[in-house]
């Protein structure tokens, strides 16, 4: 059924050029990719393209499974059949740079349905919970000592997935509208402090939903939004019926072998042109008790998470408080290790630890059922993860700063952590600043109207 055996591989060097410049040649290909940011040289040193599909897996309630020649559906439970499909590849036994290759898809926030029995909420767009890609090109791009290679792969099986798409040259964004507004966002806050003060959490990730109408080309947008914040986990994925448009700064899972690192985010502040507040901004940031907090909470879930597929003793919190500046905000940042088992792989390491915690709260189960009763919608991939992998290699992100294109129009979210400590009004002024750049791109002035 699924039939990935490499029968040649070609590895040909060409002219290094950046990777958002490169894939406009490449963007109207259907269900191409772009995996590419910038920042650290150990997270952002590599970027990705995927072209010409040769399989393309996804799955809502049954997996359905697609090449050049037919479409099968097939009924299996979700994580077994995972396992199958990262044992079907054989990137990892090429050379490099063709071994770090593998399927580029999408894993929703929704897949926590597969994994705890939490009530569905209502759905205003369709959206696969799971999607992966593997492809007959590949383009690995080394940002630091400036080379692209092209990988072509050779599958003992042909099949070669091929359709363009026409796009007008610019887009075109109307009638934005949130799910709620100043007072509804802090009415919820305030729900969420009720819920702290009777024990069930101690903090949890609260978001709301802004759509609007969208037509013409999305990749413009991504580029525009690129522009504003080339942020180190950024990737457009021209994925059929929706076309994802991602700009976050935060690395969830990535592996070599099977040494782990996963970096939450905790913390947010704006930067300013100015440099006395730019400094003064980056000191109320590090000296915030709140924050702090916050970020170690989630350090220690994650510690836990990561601890259910690693050795004993081989977890270590590499680093507890870190601030990282981009280009619109400063972060918080936690750097957490550790040595899988040999008996596990990434798959199970994705259903130890998915949903991120960063982006839930602690305890997890109890959050994710608060947020299931707080938030009007399904935050479908909102929150959950693009990623590339194969049985040797992982690299993936927390989808957040992010816009999904789908029916004419496109939805996107933001949201921050709510402890006891939170200020309401200063909670939804967070959700404003760290949406600023998306909304700067599709709308003049940035502002978001109520």
């Amino acid at each position: 059924m699924i039939n990935l055996h490499i029968k040649q591989t070609k590895i040909s060097e060409v002219l290094y050029t950046q990777p958002t410049d490169f894939f406009q040649q490449h963007y109207f290909k259907d269900h191409s990719a772009l995996l590419t940011g910038k920042g650290l040289a150990d997270i952002s040193r590599y970027s990705f393209i995927g072209i010409s599909p040769h399989t393309i897996i996804s799955y809502d309630d049954k997996f359905i499974i697609r090449d050049e020649d037919k479409v099968v559906e097939y009924e299996s439970d979700f994580w077994k059949f995972q396992h199958r499909i990262l044992a079907s590849t054989q990137y990892h036994q090429q050379a490099y740079p063709a071994n770090l290759c593998g399927g580029i898809g999408f894993y929703s926030y929704d897949v926590l349905h597969e994994i705890e029995n939490i009530p569905i909420q209502e759905n205003n767009y369709e959206m696969p919970k799971f999607k992966i890609v593997f492809y007959n090109e590949y383009f690995v791009f080394d940002n630091l000592d400036k080379k692209v290679w092209k990988i072509e792969f050779e599958y003992k099986r042909v099949s070669r997935i091929f359709d363009l798409e026409q796009y007008s040259d610019d887009y075109q964004v109307s009638n934005i509208s949130a799910e709620c507004n100043e007072d509804e966002y802090r009415a919820k806050v305030e729900k969420i402090k009720e819920y702290i003060l009777a024990g069930d959490v101690y903090e949890v990730n609260l978001s709301q939903q802004i759509k609007a109408e969208f037509s013409g080309n999305p990749y413009q947008l991504f580029n525009k939004l690129y522009q504003i914040n080339d942020a180190p986990f950024s990737g457009y994925l021209n994925f059929g019926e929706q076309k994802i448009i991602c700009n976050s700064p935060e690395m969830f899972l990535q592996a070599d072998g099977h040494m782990l690192q996963t970096r939450p985010i905790k913390g947010t502040i704006a930067r300013s042109e100015d440099e006395d507040i730019d400094t003064r901004n980056r000191q109320i940031l590090l000296n915030s008790s709140k924050d702090e907090a916050e970020l170690f909470m989630i350090i220690d879930l994650l510690r836990n998470d990561i601890g259910k597929v690693c050795k004993y003793g081989s977890v270590k919190v590499l680093e507890e408080k870190r601030l990282e500046a981009y280009k619109n905000v400063y972060h918080l940042v936690g750097i957490i290790s550790g040595m899988m088992k040999a008996e596990y792989d990434y798959i199970d390491l994705i259903k130890a630890t998915f949903p991120g915690g960063s982006i839930t709260g602690c305890p997890k189960v109890r959050c994710m059922e608060i947020i299931q009763e707080l938030e009007s919608f399904n935050r479908h991939l909102y929150t959950g993860s693009i990623f590339i992998m194969n049985q040797n290699y992982l690299n993936s992100n927390i989808v957040i700063r992010s816009g999904i294109i789908c029916d004419d129009q496109i939805f996107f979210n933001s949201g921050g952590a709510i402890t006891i400590d939170s200020d309401a009004k200063s909670e939804y002024e967070e959700t404003q600043t760290k949406i600023k750049s998306l909304l700067q791109a599709v709308k003049s002035d940035g502002e978001l109207l109520d």
